[in-house]
């Protein structure tokens, strides 16, 4: 069995628990001043070598405030380094503050290890009994690493979720569960009792907890509460604190306690702040820069990113600040001095990258999720784009098309952001405009879906249902239903007849993506999509079609006519490159469908009842296809250095969760791991 953190290290994380708080307690003694300039010779990725003045010079440099850079950045900060994060964005957290914290380790980790003795949390706040049986909760790493590359389980897409998975990577990344929670829980992030499993977290055990925050009458990170305007209000608002309203888990630990990434991501960034980690802001990282005589990577070029909210000019500003450096100058060149940490996300923001997985994704009409929070700047494929300047390798590229969180039909409509329920109430809610409306497939008993002609194109009902790729047992049970009875690696998990009978995918988002009439070359672009509907369908579904579920912001119309709606359409929405010609042909036939009780074009009737679209006012809310995560990327072995082309790692460059590749987890426990491996041996590294 390897050891943790890679071969060569000791023990369970290298350091006792004295060691990691005398550490923390010294960090940064000895550190040269930050901002301290010097010049280097040093070759920029793709450049010629030039002399470069650094701005400045921290031990590690950590690129992107999310998932991966965060608790990365606050473990090499805890062995003693002199950190900094740069971050694209105005505020810290990235796509983690948005997430729903939900959290799937294992190997026999900290909280299986509390449940299974029946014990509470140190803090009392947990007042329910454990969810799950012995058997379910007991493992150990050596079973957690099998079921993260068992060849033999086949999801219900007919994909295979583990078997592509890096084996040296997962090896290290079951290793270090253990003190990879112990240390989120070090950091102010309080876990619910373990229910269930994340989707590809493994198939036998259960091992997933959402961070959680008691309301108080006061937001206190280290008391662990949060007021009830912090963590939004339900159907109201949201807040800086928390972009999307913070839900109640009172099932998991006790009646007052809420959740979602703010409890996750603002635990987090409390404790990096409290511990001197500088941090840069409105920042984005361009290139790296790799000294010329021993190719070790020795910092980067960064960018000015500020964001401002729509018609205003002062750039935003982060809901904490104490820690921020506040630098305008357009172009700067940070020096690390030992390693730097790439943590900026993927590529769902650039649709070239993504289009190397399903060209179809092309279409720029399509963002990343949580584009509102997040910004336009981010998840752009930077980390993979740099890294093969420098000559780095990647990995599990095709584990993209494997998971229906990838490119996906969200259940809601009328917001360009359709992954997220933002509410006002969060800086970046004019981004958005509307929080838009829930949808599922009783919705659709009372709309048709349109593509940018007007046109349908598949079976209504099945839309939203889209790629269905989520796990399930032999027998057809989803995580985390008696997963003891799975048997590791057994042949009959991927046999033929099991793949048939628990076989639920439908190809909704294929046919949105697909060539149409409005299509030209040389992308013969998808378009946008729409939900048409009348007024007697929104009474009937009971749709909201006031502020904020719905906003003149180009994803909602309403007219007294077809023909107006089609007009206001192709006026309206930025990305409807033609005009919209067939709308009012494709309700006549659709109505004509209803009248006779039977869809000939796409199958409808048996499914659900039809309704006629016949009442004034008429409605198009947009439909939206996301791509929500990233699993190709850089190549990284277990101590999450970035490997060449040769097998070697490139000295000094580390990188995880969806800057890297060979990982196909879906959620936080992937990136989170890796910030650990990575910051602890960044650490590790000579100082330069």
């Amino acid at each position: 069995m390897s050891k943790k953190l890679g071969a060569g290290d000791k023990g369970r994380g290298g350091l006792s628990r004295r060691d990691f708080f005398k550490a923390g307690a010294a960090a940064g003694v000895g550190a040269a001043a930050l901002g301290a300039p010097a010049v280097a010779m040093a070759q920029g990725a793709g450049s010629s070598t030039a002399n470069i003045t650094w701005d400045y010079e921290v031990d590690v440099l950590v690129l992107g405030g999310g998932c991966m850079g965060l608790p990365s950045a606050i473990r090499a900060r805890d062995l003693g380094n002199e950190v900094m994060i740069i971050d694209q964005n105005f505020d810290l957290g990235g796509k983690m503050l948005h997430s729903g914290s939900l959290v799937s380790l294992g190997g026999g980790d900290p909280l299986q290890l509390r449940d299974l003795a029946g014990e509470f949390d140190k803090e009392g706040f947990i007042k329910v009994g454990k969810l799950h049986t012995d058997e379910e909760l007991t493992e150990d790493t050596d079973h957690l690493f099998r079921d993260m590359t068992d060849w033999s389980i086949v999801d219900s897409s007919a994909n295979a979720p583990y078997r592509y998975n890096e084996r040296e990577l997962h090896r290290a990344w079951a290793d270090n569960c253990f003190d990879t929670r112990n240390f989120l829980i070090d950091n102010y992030v309080r876990f619910t009792r373990i229910s269930g499993t994340h989707g590809n977290g493994g198939m036998t055990r259960a091992r997933r907890a959402s961070a959680f925050l008691m309301l108080g009458d006061k937001t206190d990170i280290k008391a662990g509460t949060v007021t009830r305007e912090d963590a939004g209000i339900a159907n109201v608002s949201s807040s800086h604190f928390a972009p999307r309203t913070m839900t109640d888990v009172s099932a998991t630990v006790a009646p007052g306690a809420v959740t979602n990434g703010a409890a996750l991501s603002r635990g987090l960034e409390f404790s990096a702040r409290e511990k001197g980690v500088k941090i840069m802001l409105h920042r984005h990282f361009d290139d790296l820069i790799r000294d010329e005589a021993t190719g070790r990577i020795i910092g980067v070029s960064a960018s000015y990113s500020p964001r401002m909210q729509p018609g205003t000019s002062t750039p935003m500003q982060s809901y904490w600040q104490n820690g921020n450096i506040d630098e305008q100058r357009e172009t700067i060149h940070i020096r690390a001095r030992k390693a730097v940490i790439m943590g900026t996300g993927g590529h769902v923001g650039n649709p070239q990258v993504r289009s190397m997985f399903y060209p179809a994704m092309r279409e720029p009409a399509w963002g990343p999720s949580a584009q509102a929070l997040i910004g336009d700047r981010a998840a752009d494929g930077s980390a993979m784009k740099a890294g093969l300047k420098v000559g780095a390798n990647l990995a599990g590229m095709q584990q993209n098309l494997s998971y229906g969180a990838t490119a996906h039909i969200p259940t809601r409509l009328a917001t360009r952001d359709a992954y997220t329920d933002m509410l006002p109430g969060h800086p970046t809610f004019p981004f958005r405009g509307s929080t838009g409306f829930p949808a599922n497939a009783n919705t659709f008993e009372h709309i048709i879906a349109v593509n940018q002609v007007g046109k349908r194109f598949f079976n209504d009902m099945n839309l939203m249902r889209g790629n269905q790729a989520g796990t399930a047992f032999p027998g057809g049970n989803n995580v985390p239903a008696r997963g003891v009875d799975i048997v590791q690696a057994d042949w009959r998990n991927s046999s033929r007849d099991h793949i048939r009978g628990m076989y639920n995918r439908h190809a909704g988002l294929d046919a949105a993506l697909q060539i149409n009439e409005g299509s030209t070359g040389p992308d013969f672009f998808s378009g946008p999509l729409w939900a048409i509907f009348d007024a007697g369908a929104a009474e009937r579904a009971e749709l909201k079609l006031e502020f904020p579920w719905v906003a003149d912001n180009g994803y909602f119309f309403s007219a007294d006519t077809l023909e107006e709606l089609q007009a206001k359409i192709n006026a309206g929405h930025k990305y409807q490159r033609v005009p919209m010609t067939h709308l009012a042909d494709t309700v006549a036939r659709w109505n004509g469908f209803v009248d006779a009780g039977e869809d000939t074009d796409f199958g409808r009737g048996p499914d659900a009842p039809m309704h006629k679209i016949e009442q004034p006012k008429f409605y198009a809310a947009s439909i939206v296809v996301v791509w929500h995560d990233s699993y190709g990327g850089l190549r990284i072995n277990g101590k999450c250095q970035v490997v060449d082309m040769e097998g070697a790692p490139i000295p000094g460059l580390y990188a995880g969760c969806e800057a890297s590749g060979g990982g196909n987890q879906h959620g936080l426990g992937r990136g989170l791991v890796h910030a650990y491996i990575a910051g602890s041996n960044a650490h590790e590294e000579p100082a330069t």
